[in-house]
């Protein structure tokens, strides 16, 4: 009960009850260490809580932005054609999202039922933001037959997984800010990253104002190695 009242999970408890009953007393310091950094973590969101509260002129989007913070959660495989390009990061995107567009609603393939089965995606292929010649891969989640014309594009499967995931709401150009705040809190909790970033764009500039816009950042990670990020 005691233990509970800590905030340990019943899982967490029984694990901790067996170290006691074998003075494994490493495990029980782990764990307790780990609470505690929990703790602090949650006390922080609470006062940051308080603080926005505080301020008579917040709105409900900047209490949105505000608490809108990283969460880890499981994606699963999907299947995809994708093209790869390099450059500016932006130029890649409206340069190969109209031809990958272009490939899938193509008659043949719409005869064979080919269909798109979630929004588009991009993945950074570089270990650094690049501002002019970045390595991007845009990519469209698929069901069904496809027949390719472009010999550079490549139909594959992305592994799924844990991701650290981030939804930022409004224009593409703050795009930077949010990455930096996904990568400070991947690195703040020494996540080993597994894969390429990526970001889902979850609806259509063309159809919702920017201010409105939805992107998913996403980032493979294993959270339970943990290790400097190179």
């Amino acid at each position: 009960k005691t233990l509970c009242g800590l905030g340990f999970s019943l899982f967490e408890i029984d694990v901790l009850l067996k170290a006691k009953a074998g003075h494994d007393t490493s495990t029980i310091r782990e764990m307790f260490g780990k609470r505690r950094g929990e703790i602090r973590s949650e006390v922080k969101r609470l006062q940051q809580i308080e603080a926005i509260l505080a301020n008579g002129e917040a709105s409900l989007e900047s209490i949105y932005m505000s608490l809108n913070e990283p969460i880890i959660k499981d994606v699963p495989p999907q299947r995809i054609v994708g093209k790869r390009g390099t450059g500016p990061y932006g130029e890649i995107i409206s340069r190969l999202m109209p031809e990958l567009c272009s490939q899938v609603s193509s008659e043949e393939n719409q005869k064979n039922g080919l269909r798109v089965t979630g929004p588009p995606m991009t993945l950074y292929h570089d270990t650094e933001y690049r501002e002019k010649d970045g390595t991007m891969e845009v990519v469209l989640p698929i069901t069904g037959k496809i027949v390719l014309s472009d010999p550079e594009m490549e139909v594959r499967t992305l592994p799924g997984g844990k991701v650290l995931s981030l939804i930022h709401k409004g224009s593409y150009s703050g795009l930077h800010e949010a990455w930096s705040r996904i990568g400070a809190y991947a690195e703040q909790r020494e996540f080993v990253l597994t894969g390429s970033h990526q970001e889902v764009y979850l609806n259509d500039p063309s159809m919702v104002p920017e201010d409105e816009l939805l992107t998913e950042l996403q980032i493979p990670v294993d959270t339970k190695t943990r290790g400097k990020i190179s």
